[in-house]
């Protein structure tokens, strides 16, 4: 069974970025997007269904009332048993969308605190980066190049980095100026994710495992949602 993205940057051996030739060769990409024409469609099939899940329970307004704490801690469970465990894609799916709940359970309280229009702004702002990243993966396919391990573990140390600042400026005095700048970088921090993994997803073989592939998308999505919303918060 394949492992995630997060997976391979922790455990797997190094592997070199490739590259090739700045020809764009169509017909190649053509081929390689046929190839994977399945197995994409399976990906954003999920995907659009877990969003599905985190939106709808995101406008609900009788969620159960769960402390930030033990949603975060089932939360890291959920994507713990998700990432590393071997289990049955059924299985997965279900898991899946239970993460998907906590996660719109999470969303529902952002309501209070932000315009809905804010909100919605935020929405279409990550789906147009990533629509817009994606894209960008595409067209480096036809290049022949794709980002490999070492650009994965930069990714993965710089996104430790931004975690830790973010720590760090939440615990001691609290500036909406360094939030702001923490929330940029960390918008163009997982749009280069959305660019990886999408480069991941064409490279290599998740045998099948169209779940592993759609849960990097999913947490690339709603960080890049979260941080839209942050350079908006006074």
């Amino acid at each position: 069974m394949a492992n995630s993205v997060i997976y391979n940057q922790l455990f797997s051996k190094s592997k070199a970025m490739k590259g090739g030739s700045l020809k764009f060769d169509g017909k190649k990409l053509w081929s390689l997007i046929i190839q994977k024409k399945s197995f994409l469609i399976l990906v954003f099939s999920n995907l659009i269904a877990q969003l599905g899940i985190t939106y709808y329970v995101m406008n609900k307004s009788n969620n159960p009332e769960i402390g930030f704490w033990p949603l975060l801690a089932i939360q890291f469970i959920l994507i713990y048993v998700l990432v590393l465990v071997p289990i049955p894609s059924f299985l997965k799916f279900f898991l899946f969308g239970i993460f998907s709940w906590t996660f719109g359970v999470s969303l529902s309280r952002l309501k209070d605190k932000y315009d809905p229009a804010l909100i919605n702004i935020a929405i279409q702002g990550a789906l147009s980066i990533f629509a817009l990243m994606f894209t960008f993966s595409i067209v480096l396919a036809g290049f022949n190049i794709y980002l490999g391990y070492q650009f994965g573990a930069f990714l993965f140390w710089a996104l430790i980095a931004l975690i830790i600042a973010k720590v760090v400026n939440r615990l001691g005095p609290q500036l909406s100026t360094t939030k702001k700048f923490l929330s940029y970088i960390g918008l163009g921090l997982f749009s280069l994710f959305v660019v990886y993994d999408t480069s991941q997803i064409l490279s290599r073989d998740y045998y099948g495992d169209f779940i592993t592939a759609s849960l990097d998308y999913y947490l690339d999505i709603l960080n890049l949602f979260s941080n839209f919303l942050n350079t908006n918060d006074n």
